[in-house]
């Protein structure tokens, strides 16, 4: 049994994300992954910030810095391992952080996608570049899960996307609610299916 599941393909979904679509409903289908990176964002004025990632998808992002941009301005972003990003403050989140809805174009959206494919992989202990999948494609492939009640085990992977990932495994469920660990990436499970369950990712910070 492996202890690896394949590389998950994010730019599949980013394909239906375009510059001029980027409604409240389109950015919600695509979930942020809890991606933490440190970076440096520019403001208008050309003044350097240090900042970092609370979550990330190829449509917007979520950033925490001690000087926040006001709502409407536009910001550029270097992430490290990621690079170049671009957009406009959407809302402020609660104490020192912002959305910003990225502007740049859908073949740069599939490129960032692929990026976050990179930076995913890496979290959940992927190291060996495979082929990208569908997930439709998942199934077959195993990962280590960690759970919070202490119980560890390796389940086979039927389905994976930005907001989660769903196990096939013949033990008992667990609990609805449960933190789980996968790789670096944590999350908790969401939902029940008949010989599985499904794990919806969630940044670390909001852990208990």
């Amino acid at each position: 049994m492996s202890n690896t599941a394949e590389k998950i393909d994010f730019a599949s979904a980013a394909r239906r994300l375009t510059a001029s679509q980027v409604g409240l409903r389109e950015r919600r289908r695509f979930r942020r992954m809890p991606i933490e990176v440190s970076g440096r964002m520019l403001d208008t004025l050309g003044r350097e910030h240090d900042c970092r990632t609370a979550d990330i998808s190829p449509g917007d992002i979520r950033i925490a810095a001690p000087t926040l941009p006001p709502v409407g301005e536009r910001v550029v972003i270097y992430l490290e391992g990621i690079g170049r990003v671009s957009g406009h403050v959407a809302r402020k989140c609660g104490d020192g952080e912002v959305a910003i809805i990225f502007d740049f174009s859908a073949h740069k959206r599939e490129r960032l996608a692929e990026q976050l494919t990179l930076v995913v992989n890496r979290n959940l202990g992927i190291d060996e570049p495979v082929h990208p999948i569908a997930r439709e494609g998942a199934g077959g492939q195993f990962i280590r899960l960690e759970f919070e009640t202490g119980e560890a085990y390796d389940g086979e992977v039927l389905d994976f996307s930005l907001a989660g990932i769903t196990i096939k495994s013949r033990r008992p469920p667990p609990l609805i609610g449960v933190w789980v660990r996968v790789g670096t990436v944590y999350g908790r499970v969401a939902r029940i299916i008949e010989g599985g369950f499904a794990i919806d990712f969630e940044a670390k910070h909001q852990r208990p």
